[in-house]
């Protein structure tokens, strides 16, 4: 067990370190964006379909990314500059949206395209989709400035985003998901990596004798697989734009779900007193930062630091009052991914997140690895001192009372005291029983059913042989006997040679030195 828990740990990190050998990144195309430029607004009037003058009254100058359609019917004009290098790519274009909105899209006072339908009615705007691309003929594009008119709406979904929309430019044409698919092997291949580190605990959490901390580490796993899931799903599939709420719901869920378990982790691991406090102290910190921060990124950071901050302290001070070098590595790895979470906190949510998760299991899984093997060896060795010590009280037991064995053969019942028994061989449907003054008796049984009525100084060494511990003088290497499937033989009453198998051969050996 304990190759074989060692075998699939080497397994896993020869797949991790391979997965990351070969990522790569996905290469940006060339854009001409108006993300930080200044755009007209305009709210719409109801069944308006046409664009305003954008001279109204109750018009006004904003940036794009304070555009908010939610809850609202907007018109928006905005400037797109096209330099001449981008001309003369003489390439097919497209005017890509992404945000939680329906919209029109009109580039120099033609309409190129529709996702949804926007309605000052919430009954009669149809849902568009989260990310989408318009195709732009090359006759509309001109040198210098572009006008570009959006008409939107957003009626539908949960939450009221601080940051609705994420993104307005022009470039190649292609799918918008592509986008999203920057480092996209790197989170596949993390993912992978993720998925083997779960079935390798799964396997470990499914045993009896499987710790219970092993099992929340398990889910620990399972909810960065989710979480980084949930990431990718922008970029593997094309959703309607009121998914995007129950997506940031389930990444936060997901990463609240991380931080209790790896709270839960370490104080079940290392006992810590008033641990059951320490959970609902924890839990109930993180729900309430994460009620309060506005921010889905930083709710994601936060719903993670929370309570790995707080399991730091604790396990911090467990080390100043315990002085122990296994709560001390403890407290450095976390310490380390406190401090380098904390440090990129600003792209937390995007492929660093999972960098850092996946480094963190990694190590916890090393560390367990190595505490499973450790705690097999101990369990080992706790097996071996209670054999020693039931050998010995059967033995004390046999030299003070020696149990009988009752045999019948031709209407004749005879008594033998179990002591004057050397070895017993198996011989057809019967066993020779073989006794100390050479004289020999049969028994009507197989060799199985004689061994249950025999005290525990007997011993099968072979298929087809009994011993009695007690008679045993040497045990000799297999080269002085006949017997292939023998590894060595022991030597009894100083007469007899019996054959020792080579998978009982360590067995008896430690019964031996006993």
């Amino acid at each position: 067990m304990q190759q074989i828990s060692q075998l699939s740990f080497r397994f896993y990190l020869i797949a991790i370190l391979g997965l990351m050998c070969f990522a790569k990144q996905a290469v940006a195309r060339d854009l001409i964006s108006i993300d930080a430029q200044a755009v007209k607004v305009c709210p719409a009037q109801f069944e308006q379909n046409v664009p305003p003058t954008f001279s109204e009254p109750e018009c006004k100058t904003i940036r794009f990314y304070e555009l908010n359609p939610q809850n609202n019917h907007l018109w928006v004009k905005a400037i797109l500059t096209i330099n001449q290098p981008y001309l003369d790519l003489q390439q097919a274009s497209a005017f890509y949206l992404f945000g939680k909105t329906s919209s029109e899209v009109y580039f120099n006072g033609v309409k190129i395209g529709q996702n949804g339908t926007p309605h000052s009615n919430p009954e009669r705007e149809f849902v568009g989709k989260m990310d989408v691309r318009f195709y732009v003929p090359n006759e509309l594009l001109k040198l210098g400035p572009n006008e570009v008119i959006f008409h939107l709406s957003s009626h539908h979904g949960w939450l009221d985003l601080s940051s609705p929309m994420h993104f307005a430019g022009i470039g190649e044409y292609g799918s918008s998901q592509d986008f999203f698919q920057n480092n996209m092997l790197v989170s596949l291949l993390l993912l992978g990596a993720l998925l083997i580190g779960a079935v390798y605990l799964a396997a470990l959490s499914i045993k009896a004798q499987s710790p219970h901390h092993e099992r929340w580490l398990f889910l620990m796993v399972f909810f960065a697989i989710a979480q980084l899931f949930l990431e990718l799903s922008r970029g593997l599939f094309q959703y309607d734009y009121p998914f995007q709420d129950l997506r940031l719901i389930l990444i936060v869920i997901s990463a609240f779900g991380f931080g209790v378990c790896l709270l839960w982790v370490c104080l079940s691991k290392f006992a810590i007193l008033y641990r059951q406090i320490w959970l609902l102290l924890g839990t109930v910190t993180s729900v309430m930062t994460i009620y309060f921060i506005p921010w889905f990124d930083v709710k994601t950071a936060a719903a993670i630091l929370v309570p790995a901050i707080m399991v730091t302290v604790l396990l911090g001070w467990q080390v100043y009052l315990q002085r122990t070098q296994t709560l001390l590595t403890y407290v450095v790895i976390l310490l380390l991914f406190d401090l380098v979470a904390l440090i990129t906190v600003a792209t937390f949510h995007s492929i660093l997140f999972y960098y850092i998760i996946t480094a963190l299991m990694m190590v916890l899984l090393i560390k367990q690895a190595q505490e499973l093997i450790a705690h097999k060896a101990t369990l080992a060795d706790e097996q071996k001192q209670i054999a020693k010590l039931e050998f010995r009280l059967a033995q004390s037991v046999q030299h003070q009372a020696p149990p009988k064995l009752t045999l019948n053969s031709a209407g004749q019942t005879e008594i033998l005291n179990t002591a004057d028994i050397i070895f017993c061989k198996a011989a057809g449907d019967y066993v020779d029983i073989m006794l100390t003054d050479n004289k020999q008796r049969l028994f009507s049984g197989s060799l199985k059913s004689l061994q249950l009525q025999l005290p525990d100084t007997f011993m099968k060494v072979h298929r087809s042989y009994l011993v009695n511990l007690d008679c045993v003088n040497a045990l000799k290497s297999a080269a002085k006997t006949s017997d292939s499937s023998s590894a060595g033989f022991l030597i009894v009453d100083n007469n007899h040679a019996i054959p020792v198998s080579r998978r009982l051969l360590p067995q008896v050996r430690e019964v031996i030195k006993a």
